[in-house]
């Protein structure tokens, strides 16, 4: 703040309420102020610097925005994984003050380097595995996930194995119990979710193990093929979503053969200990194969590809009844990707990415790819990030994308997570409004993890140009 700018403001309002004692009144002033304008404000002077520390304008605006912003909360909690800070608000003012300065700024941060494409690169070697001729390996075990504190990804022996996301160090190991006379890799981990309390896999040969994520507790083992020929070779594909909230989560499933018509099966989990029922079970037409699934507590949405006629379509269905409430035709791919957020459906496909409104089945925008999509994700409500099959990441502007007078591009960034130069085997990707995590999975080499990281400390970040 310029000289001038500071000695203009020495005889403004507040310190001419200061002076005549009115300071209930400045206060109740600086308690309107956001974080950017109170962090300008304590600049102009010492006297409004101390006018806000009589006020203990700080303490406040770090409770009321750890009140009503899910932004400043979670970035508390990131930081308290991630540089191990007191998550509690102290008491004592200036540590207060601390604290609302590191979460604002680390706000302000991260949308700005998600603006400018600012970000660090990671690579993290142990989270290869050995070799392993198996293709049920190469379809399954590359898969991963990862929430806000742990990085999850099944082992060779069936096992669930977690990392703290932040510190990269094992937090966890999950063990099964599997049945053993069933088909040759029928240990091998298909698909994994997990949230704050429960660790959900499913595996090769029809059997969803269920853990307590704070425990390790295996709860419960439960059995697909129950609904299946074992003569049928039946496998999950694309098998698991968990979605809901404590007490009541949605688990939805799928039992796929190349031969043999898919079921879907929806369960409510209310107490992972306890029996966990199913509530609806759908068998779709033979000619039907389900590529992905999601679940959460008002919608069920299918990945639904037509064998016959090459086409494919999302079907978006009631939790409570599992009736269809739309179907949207979306372009032929053999392996689509989706992401739903807030009445918005991204949809990835050959070489096309398309963006649509649910509630009117409209598509919205639609941006060509050079190559076919593997991975699309909504990051908050500002961007999407896809990936290809070449491990190229781009980065999208949402708010552009859903502005009809916005003929643009609407692409921001193309970052490279790895600096590998060779063909890939359609790497594996999460992402969220804090990392962008990639397998390269080049063909029978167990690639270790890249982390493009959007709130890195180093100043010196490499910027990827924007896209014009």
């Amino acid at each position: 703040m310029t000289k001038e700018f500071q000695i203009r403001y020495q005889s403004d309002i507040v310190s001419s309420l200061s002076r005549r004692l009115m300071n209930d009144v400045v206060e109740e002033i600086f308690n309107y102020l956001d974080y950017d304008s109170l962090k300008n404000s304590e600049a102009v002077s010492v006297q409004w610097r101390d006018n806000i520390a009589y006020g203990k304008t700080w303490k406040k605006l770090l409770e009321r925005n750890l009140r009503l912003s899910a932004e400043w909360r979670e970035m508390l909690e990131i930081l308290v994984l991630k540089w191990s800070l007191d998550s509690s608000v102290p008491k004592n003012y200036m540590h207060c003050r601390t604290l609302c300065k590191q979460v604002g700024n680390s706000v302000s941060k991260l949308r700005r380097n998600w603006l400018e494409g600012r970000h660090s690169k990671n690579e993290f070697t142990d989270f290869s595995q050995p070799e392993i001729e198996s293709i049920f390996w190469i379809r399954g075990s590359l898969n991963f996930e990862m929430n806000k504190s742990w990085i999850g990804r099944g082992q060779r022996d069936g096992s669930i194995r977690f990392w703290n996301r932040w510190t990269l160090e094992t937090s966890a190991i999950f063990q099964p119990l599997l049945l053993t006379n069933r088909l040759l890799g029928c240990n091998t981990v298909r698909c994994l979710q997990f949230n704050d309390d429960i660790v959900v896999a499913s595996y090769f040969g029809g059997s969803i193990c269920i853990w307590n994520v704070h425990t390790t507790e295996l709860l419960q083992v439960l059995d697909e093929m129950d609904v299946a020929n074992y003569e049928s070779h039946y496998i999950p594909v694309n098998g698991l979503s968990l979605g809901g909230s404590p007490g009541n989560y949605w688990l939805l499933s799928c039992l796929s053969s190349p031969t043999e018509q898919d079921f879907v099966t929806l369960r409510l989990i209310k107490s992972p200990s306890e029996e966990i029922p199913i509530v609806h079970r759908i068998v779709l037409d033979q000619k039907l194969r389900v590529l992905q699934l999601l679940v959460n507590d008002t919608h069920v949405m299918l990945l639904i590809s037509d064998t016959e006629t090459k086409r494919d379509q999302i079907q978006i269905r009631s939790t409570a009844s599992m009736e269809i409430l739309k179907t949207i035709q979306i372009p032929y791919s053999e392996m689509g990707v989706f992401d739903y957020r807030k009445g918005l459906l991204l949809v990835g496909s050959r070489y096309e990415i398309q963006l649509w409104d649910t509630e009117t089945a409209i598509c919205i925008r639609s941006v060509r790819s050079s190559s076919s999509i593997v991975f699309v994700k909504i990051i908050s409500d500002r961007y999407w990030v896809s990936c290809n099959t070449s491990g190229k990441v781009e980065v999208w502007d949402l708010k552009c994308a859903l502005n009809p007078a916005h003929t643009r591009s609407v692409l921001l960034h193309q970052l490279d997570a790895t600096n590998l130069h060779c063909p890939l085997l359609y790497p594996v990707v999460r992402a969220d409004e804090y990392q962008i995590a990639l397998i390269p999975c080049r063909a029978k080499d167990y690639s270790e993890l890249h982390i493009i990281d959007f709130l890195q400390l180093d100043e010196k970040a490499p910027i990827d140009r924007p896209i014009d």
